[in-house]
């Protein structure tokens, strides 16, 4: 299923989808840099891609409500979370790429909503 972000660049969900399950399922392999390098790099594009429309929905509710709060808080921790890179600690790494991964999810899951509700 493909539908657009706010500024128009196109949202894949099933490879988001399949970059959060593969994220999400790390722990049970030896850690390996190079793949948690590239589900990192994966993970902030489509962060990057979704988060202005999730900023733009959140904007258009009643701002001081509560449901407009939590998601700004929320949105302002996920673009802080993107903001980091990896380190020279594979633990550390690891639970980046899954905070990371959790993060997606939940963007991506209002996304899919707010894309159903304009169908």
């Amino acid at each position: 299923m493909k539908s657009r972000a706010a500024d128009g660049i196109p949202v894949d969900v099933e490879t988001m989808r399949r970059s959060i399950d593969r994220a999400l399922v790390l722990r049970s392999q030896p850690l390996e840099h190079a793949e948690l390098e590239h589900l990192e790099a994966l993970l902030r594009g489509h962060i990057e891609v979704i988060l202005p429309d999730a900023l733009e929905r959140t904007d258009r509710l009643w701002r001081g409500s509560q449901q407009w709060y939590l998601n700004r808080s929320t949105l302002g921790k996920i673009a802080n979370n993107a903001r980091f890179g990896l380190g020279d600690e594979p633990m550390r790494n690891w639970v980046q790429v899954s905070q990371l991964a959790r993060d997606c999810g939940w963007l991506l899951e209002r996304h899919v909503e707010a894309a159903g509700e304009r169908s």
